[in-house]
């Protein structure tokens, strides 16, 4: 049966570079001709990438939140 789907996930990036790049805040909003993806984040990190009719999309990244310690007295 055929199943019409909008959008796929890919990952034309490799993981390690991602991770490298979104710790140090690197990625420029616009297009990547590097990677051949648009990045829509501006925070300087990215998250899902994802492929539209031949449009690779990168999504902003979630951010994490920063744990907090309470100290018992």
């Amino acid at each position: 049966m055929y199943e019409q789907t909008l959008y796929k996930i890919v990952e034309p990036v490799k993981k390690t570079t991602i991770s490298r790049l979104n710790k140090s805040k690197k990625w420029k909003y616009g297009y990547n001709e590097e990677n051949d993806i648009v990045v829509i984040s501006k925070t300087g990190r990215i998250g899902e990438i994802l492929e539209i009719q031949g449009l690779r999309i990168a999504l902003p990244g979630v951010n994490r939140g920063k744990s907090v310690r309470l100290q018992s007295r």
